[in-house]
């Protein structure tokens, strides 16, 4: 038992020095994933919405902040004058519930490419919630609903469509 005595500061010898060079340091801002110049041209060769309403939104200016990791984006007053305003907007579906007639999902510009890519800037999303459940396709859509700015610099999600509905 002695000996285990003399032993064990020896033995926590390394634990101890790697929890004292170990420090705790606030979480630092991950810049978002950046996609790749590559990804991006050839994205910009696939289909995309033509819709007056994205060339509008387009000219909101989104910001990333690495300090306090969220997005911003700098309001059009053309922009600002719909909200609460009835849309309608052509583009392509995103699903958030996983389903394939879906109630709750992105509408982007761009065609997405990949499920863990973002489809687009932020000024080229829409979160879209429907009164009816719209198909999940890779061609576009088109919906209609009550145009709500939003404020969620976290998720990157500036504008969405409330109480939307196909149109056919």
């Amino acid at each position: 038992m002695m000996m285990i005595r003399r032993l064990l500061p020896l033995l926590l010898l390394p634990l101890v020095l790697l929890v004292e060079g170990f420090q705790l340091t606030e979480p630092q801002a991950v810049p978002p994933p950046d996609q790749p110049p590559d990804e991006r041209s050839s994205q910009d060769k696939l289909p995309q919405a033509k819709d007056p309403l994205w060339a509008q939104l387009a000219r909101c200016p989104a910001k990333y902040d690495n300090k306090t990791a969220l997005y911003t984006i700098s309001l059009i007053p053309d922009v600002k004058a719909l909200d609460g305003k009835t849309v309608t907007i052509k583009g392509f579906v995103l699903p958030l519930d996983g389903s394939d007639k879906t109630r709750h999902f992105l509408l982007t510009k761009r065609t997405p490419v990949c499920m863990f890519c973002p489809p687009g800037e932020p000024n080229e999303v829409i979160e879209v919630t429907s009164k009816a459940p719209v198909d999940w396709a890779d061609d576009m859509v088109t919906v209609r609903g009550r145009f709500t700015l939003v404020n969620d610099g976290e998720k990157a999600i500036f504008f969405a469509l409330r109480d939307a509905d196909p149109v056919r």
